[in-house]
């Protein structure tokens, strides 16, 4: 197999700039609507696009110079391996250092598996593969990969082979049963396909019901919770009636999102364990759950940074925090002046959690299995 290098025709120290221009050339002469030979000419523009998409970007380039580097390692140690055999009368049964770099690539993939970068993670876990068949930490990490990318087949068959290489590895055999199950349950004998017009109509009734309860807000406001000013001054203008349909509005917004696709399933976003291993990672996902009971915007700010940092920000909760806003700021809109700054500076605190549950809802109506 040609390198990506090779496939573009430069040396690996070529530049970004050089790269693009190189890649505009082959498109042109290679692209299918131009080429005589339409079969092969289609192969060759998907293995340039291939090879232009990952040097591109400096990150998955870096990673891949690294695979590289790591391949012409392990390749240069077998070789040497092989040269000995030949003179020595009792050869070693591996090339030496060869599981050194298997665990330093398995740490490296479990940081880029940490850090939701897939695509490096599935990169490293190949070349792993690819030197180690029957490593099982590798198909672990690579069926967690394709299970948060709801690639379910693909999921089954790296547990499978997990499950196989490493029998005592439970936590894959329960990943891979109810997996099984999931896409089992996921047949129905009879599937109705939803006309998109109907898909609207659905969708414009509860959005509608959402914004009415918005709309209740302000008429219908309800008598301050007495108890609320003595144990809690910084929402004593509070009412039940506040509380309610901001809660109901935020749940059905969750709901909504979660079942248009717009967001991924809860789990694999606020939670997910390290692959390989049996001790768990603590994302800032749980943290924001915690803090948002007290104060939203402050554990929102919180989780942006510390998700920017760590490189692990989910769309999907972006997505809820934009909700949360949308309806919070309504909300306030709604609300009697003297009311209006508690409800922006507290309301994400109700809209959060009950979004979340819309959320968890909406993913338990999608079909299963589905991403």
């Amino acid at each position: 197999m040609r390198t990506h290098y090779e496939i573009l025709g430069l040396p690996d120290s070529a530049s970004t700039a050089l790269i693009k221009r190189r890649y505009r050339e082959l498109v042109r002469k290679y692209h299918p609507d131009v080429a005589a030979d339409k079969v092969t000419s289609h192969l060759l523009f998907l293995r340039i696009n291939e090879a232009y998409e990952v040097l591109k970007d400096p990150v998955r380039r870096k990673a891949y110079d690294e695979t590289l580097a790591i391949e012409a390692m392990i390749q240069k140690k077998k070789l040497q391996y092989k040269q000995s055999t030949t003179t020595a009368a009792a050869p070693p049964s591996a090339p030496p250092h060869a599981p050194r770099n298997i665990s330093q690539m398995l740490k490296d993939a479990q940081f880029a598996f940490i850090q939701k970068r897939f695509a490096v993670a599935l990169e490293l876990c190949n070349v792993i593969l690819r030197t180690d068949p029957r490593n099982a930490k590798a198909c672990v990490m690579l069926a967690d990969i394709y299970r948060i990318r709801g690639k379910t087949g693909a999921a089954i068959k790296y547990y499978n082979f997990a499950v196989q290489f490493d029998p005592a590895d439970s936590d894959s055999q329960k990943k891979l049963m109810k997996l099984m199950s999931k896409q089992i349950s996921s047949q129905p004998p009879v599937a109705r396909v939803r006309h998109p017009a109907e898909v609207l109509a659905v969708n414009a009734m509860w959005w509608s019901v959402a914004f009415l309860l918005i709309l209740l807000i302000k008429v219908y406001p309800g008598a301050p919770i007495s108890w609320l000013g003595h144990y809690v001054p910084q929402v004593s203008k509070w009412s039940w009636n506040t509380i309610g349909f901001l809660a109901g509005a935020s749940a059905i917004a969750g709901a909504l999102l979660s079942v248009n696709g717009l967001l991924r399933h809860p789990d694999n976003e606020l939670v997910f364990e390290n692959p390989g291993s049996n001790w768990a990672i603590v994302p800032v996902g749980i943290l924001l759950l915690i803090g948002s009971g007290f104060f939203f915007i402050g554990a929102a700010a919180f989780y942006i940074l510390f998700g920017a940092l760590q490189g692990s920000l989910s769309r999907s909760v972006m997505t809820i925090f934009g909700a949360v806003v949308v309806l919070v700021s309504l909300a306030a809109l709604m609300c009697e002046p003297t009311l209006r700054m508690q409800v922006l500076l507290f309301g994400g605190n109700v809209a959060f959690f009950s979004s979340l549950f819309g959320w968890y809802t909406g993913a338990a109506l999608k079909p299963l299995g589905a991403e």
